[in-house]
């Protein structure tokens, strides 16, 4: 499968295009290349950080310091790889085990796109092409984006009626942001 053909099917999967499934591999060797590109959006998330201290340091007029890679890993890591373990228990929960997997990899693939797309947004602003507040006001977009990606992906994939696919969104967002509240205050 071309590896641009996921990317392409995030449109169909988000969007209103027939046929979702055909763009992205639902097989036990799909569910692991995505777990492989989640792992990759710790690049992306990584230019976010350097550009969040970079401006840190430059308002502040003091020396750059990168959080601990080690450290960034875990927390980011922790965030990224939670979803997985939380549709599953959802999916047990509401009997609809037979679309963890969907669900799973086209999720994977959202948070790298969007991460993707964040961190190629962030790298402008390191090299001076763009200013700082657009990069910002990018990551709350995506922020905001990836709980409405989440909605749909549990409208869509999962199968939720949409006030339960609303809430599950939600409930998604809340316990990563939880995580990473929760490495940011020890």
């Amino acid at each position: 499968m071309n590896p641009l053909t996921p990317i392409l099917g995030l449109f169909a999967v988000l969007g209103t295009w027939p046929n979702w499934e055909r763009y992205f591999d639902l097989s036990r060797a799909g569910l692991k290349t995505s777990f492989f590109v989640l792992a990759l959006s710790l690049a992306p998330l990584w230019m976010v950080a350097f550009g969040v201290q970079a401006e840190r340091a430059r308002i502040l007029e003091t020396e750059l310091v990168l959080p601990n890679l080690v450290t960034f890993t875990l927390i980011v890591g922790i965030w990224l790889f939670f979803f997985p373990a939380l549709a599953y228990l959802i999916s047990m929960i509401f009997e609809r085990m037979g679309r963890f997997r969907p669900w799973t990899i086209t999720r994977n693939w959202t948070v790298f796109g969007f991460s993707s797309l964040v961190g190629v947004v962030f790298a402008l602003v390191a090299i001076g092409v763009l200013p700082f507040v657009l990069a910002n006001g990018v990551l709350f977009a995506a922020y905001l984006g990836l709980l409405a990606a989440d909605i749909r992906l549990a409208q869509k994939v999962a199968g939720f009626n949409w006030g339960t696919a609303i809430l599950l969104g939600c409930l998604i967002v809340a316990v990563g942001m939880t995580f990473v509240q929760l490495a940011i205050s020890r």
